[in-house]
């Protein structure tokens, strides 16, 4: 950020601080660390699995900024919710939200598969979003918790080593002088 000119001195005054203050250059909303990558599941996950969510990208920014997670994967996540992930995403949608009201699950199942575009129909719609509330609240607690266990942080046991002047390791004792085979004799 310092070779393009972007450091919180320059920063300082501008536009997007007097809107956003320190938080744009905090160090967790950029390094990947397991508490700023949890917290990025933790909001991004429910909002990708919205469906027909307009401006996906820009929501996870925010709630990102808000929690101060990692902003990469919060918009990372937000391409899981494409076009291309539709078939599997807008139906597992509908079941679960189908399932939760009651419905019988063998019965969901038959009407997703007779009939898929029978899923943006009026009562369709509000099982569908039900359900990604319901998968989206659980995948993001779900996430969240096996990023901050699994992930540790790594523990430096080890004292740092003094600075030298010099790049040569410090010796503890002076080397041992070697004799010649002529003073042996």
């Amino acid at each position: 950020m310092h070779k393009s000119r972007l450091s919180r001195r320059r920063l300082r005054g501008g536009f997007l601080h007097s809107r956003l203050g320190d938080r744009l250059v905090d160090k967790a909303l950029w390094q990947p660390t397991h508490d700023s990558l949890a917290r990025a599941w933790l909001v991004g996950f429910p909002i990708t699995m919205m469906p027909f969510l307009p401006l996906q990208s820009v929501l996870a920014c925010v709630a990102a900024l808000l929690v101060r997670g990692n902003l990469l994967l919060c918009i990372a996540l937000q391409f899981l919710s494409t076009p291309f992930t539709a078939p599997v995403h807008l139906p597992a949608c509908y079941f679960v939200g189908e399932v939760a009201r009651g419905q019988h699950p063998v019965e969901v199942w038959r009407h997703i598969s007779g009939d898929p575009k029978e899923l943006l129909t009026g009562h369709a719609v509000s099982s569908l979003y039900f359900g990604a509330v319901i998968i989206g609240l659980l995948g993001g607690l779900l996430g969240y918790a096996v990023l901050r266990h699994t992930w540790r942080p790594s523990v430096n046991t080890r004292p740092p080593l003094p600075r030298n002047r010099d790049s040569s390791p410090p010796m503890s004792k002076p080397p041992i002088p070697v004799r010649s085979a002529e003073k042996v004799a």
